[in-house]
């Protein structure tokens, strides 16, 4: 019921379960490297000024996959399995791949934007950003959109309903943004937000519902498979003109 706190466990959708694998792999990767070698996963595939500049242009996708430590790979994990996973059963895989790529990029780019503006001669320049927390976020501001009343647990005791609890998340992201230099991995989750929000003003407008429905229509059309049936005259006996088609 609407406005009461509903604990459940959806059913774990392919798209999720892919970046979970994904995530906990790279996590176990990176404590054997660090235990064996002097290699940082973060510096290959994280996501810095540096790295863009240097042509490791795929780090703008493959950044959160890395996290800091094992408590924020299950708490990560967990959420995008409970949200994610209701996201992807209504949207659809298609929709829901375009979101997370969306709020990947839109996170991306916010972050390099104000790393070149205001560190291009600081060590942040070099700073890898890395970690499904922006993702995570994003979620939860799509979720609050989408489901406005429904009652979180904030710091799993105090109830807060959906649109607030979104809204206190922004703000502490913007403290952390704001208060130093050491927070400017925050500006990265505030671009995932960002793109998560005009992600779902964009899929609530009439006139792109309408351009989609005509596209997918158009693309359906495209894809009927025509007849492979081939059309020969059968004569009968006496040479007569065609008598029936098969």
């Amino acid at each position: 019921m609407q406005g009461q706190s509903q604990i459940y466990l959806p059913k774990l959708t392919l798209v999720n379960k892919i970046l979970i694998i994904l995530a906990s792999s790279l996590f176990i990767l990176e404590f054997i490297l660090s235990k064996t070698t002097s290699i940082y996963l973060g510096n290959i595939l994280g996501l810095s000024a540096e790295n863009i500049v240097s042509g490791r242009l795929y780090t703008l996708i493959t950044y959160p996959f890395l996290s800091h430590s094992i408590i924020e790979v299950i708490l990560n994990c967990l959420m995008l399995w409970l949200m994610g996973s209701e996201f992807e059963a209504n949207w659809g895989t298609k929709r829901y791949v375009n979101f997370m790529l969306s709020v990947i990029l839109g996170g991306a780019l916010l972050y390099l934007g104000v790393s070149i503006l205001f560190f291009g001669h600081s060590p942040i320049y070099n700073f890898p950003l890395v970690g499904l927390s922006g993702i995570v976020s994003s979620l939860c501001v799509a979720y609050a959109v989408i489901f406005p009343d429904r009652v979180f647990s904030f710091m799993m005791i105090i109830p807060i309903k959906a649109r607030y609890f979104c809204m206190i998340l922004v703000a502490i992201s913007l403290y952390q943004g704001l208060s130093g230099p050491m927070g400017v991995g925050a500006w990265g989750q505030l671009g995932g937000i960002l793109s998560a929000y005009l992600f779902m003003v964009l899929i609530s407008n009439r006139n792109f519902k309408m351009l989609s429905e005509k596209i997918g229509q158009m693309t359906q059309r495209r894809n009927i498979k025509k007849s492979k049936a081939k059309l020969t005259i059968v004569k009968d006996d006496n040479d007569h003109p065609p008598k029936y088609w098969q």
